[in-house]
């Protein structure tokens, strides 16, 4: 009987050990994928600076009320910021202006960037007009700056946005770093990004890329004219919305992550929720779609409803004014 039991106790332990041991192997996997990654260094990653709504021209109240819209149903974050200033802030699942994000392919607009730093240090040869493959770039970049793309993107881009250290996931170990996904920063870096697309490759005063580049960056280079280098185009397809600015600029994320620019607002919006599976291009590029069901996603409403809340651009003044000429003593 005592052997018996010390046969079944052995056994178990056996069965245990090799339990733990696949576990082991399984973890290990685990962290050698998540491990390869290179980094790309920043600087002192310190908070963006504060403003209350109503100093940069904004009705705190309908910014509230934009969070409670179904078109914020699934709301992780919710960021606006205007001439730099961060005005309104709202996180959910966890997340927090510190919480690192796989950006998708909000990445190309990096690469796009670093195209024109590269231009004018004679890393690039001038850009052909009408193309844009970010693989290639980055390759160009590199044999050019005789850098990786991480370092010189650190170096020319990334620490002089004061952002903080942000890693670029590789497929394989030694694989070539991707341009068109799998950077992961902290959620306000992004927020820093808009302001040079905003002010004309400039961040705190300082040309970080070259005057007139994000213009070039916003010339279309797809065949249905809603992509620019790194950068997306409104729709103005019949029958979708369209947005309520004209020079509005976004990057389109995985599912519902997007950052919206509005240059001539000093305005930038950044969403972030998940999207329904096999959301298409057409969704995406355009804002709703014609026909669609319910489900569908209106992307043009949450940045018009943000427009709309600020009080001193043009379409608003004139409003006010026509209301001061109909209403006595207003």
């Amino acid at each position: 009987m005592k052997a018996r039991t010390v046969a079944i106790l052995v056994g178990l332990a056996i069965m245990v050990a090799l339990i733990a041991a696949g576990v082991f192997r399984e973890r290990h996997a685990a962290r050698q994928a998540l491990g390869v990654r290179v980094s790309v260094r920043g600087g002192d990653g310190g908070g963006l600076p504060l403003a209350r709504p109503a100093d940069e021209h904004f009705d705190g109240a309908a910014l509230e009320r934009a969070t409670h819209d179904p078109a914020a149903a699934g709301l992780q974050v919710f960021i606006v910021t205007r001439h730099g200033h961060l005005v309104f802030a709202r996180y959910g699942r966890g997340f927090d202006a510190d919480r690192v994000i796989d950006s998708g392919p909000f990445a190309r607009v990096l690469v796009a960037l670093l195209a024109g730093v590269a231009v004018r240090d004679g890393a690039l040869p001038t850009l052909p007009p009408g193309h844009f493959d970010p693989a290639q770039l980055r390759a160009a970049i590199e044999r050019g700056a005789h850098q990786s793309y991480a370092d010189y993107l650190s170096r020319t881009l990334w620490r002089r946005l004061n952002a903080a250290t942000a890693w670029i996931r590789l497929p394989a170990a030694g694989a070539a770093e991707p341009a068109d996904c799998c950077f992961e920063a902290r959620v306000q870096d992004w927020m820093r990004v808009a302001g040079l697309l905003i002010n004309d490759g400039s961040f705190e005063d300082t040309q970080v890329i070259p005057r007139g580049w994000v213009a070039r960056m916003r010339q279309p280079v797809s065949a249905d004219g809603l992509e620019g280098m790194g950068v997306e185009l409104p729709s103005r397809a019949p029958g979708a919305g369209t947005f309520d600015a004209e020079d509005l600029i976004y990057l389109r994320g995985n599912g519902h992550w997007r950052l919206w620019m509005v240059p001539s607002l000093r305005l930038a919006v950044l969403f972030g929720a998940p999207g329904a599976a096999g959301e298409s291009r057409a969704h995406a590029a355009g804002a709703s779609i014609p026909g669609a069901g319910a489900s569908a996603w209106d992307q043009t409403r949450l940045p018009d409803l943000v427009i709309e809340a600020i009080t001193d651009r043009p379409s608003a003044q004139r409003a006010q004014s026509l209301m001061q000429q109909l209403v006595h003593g207003h």
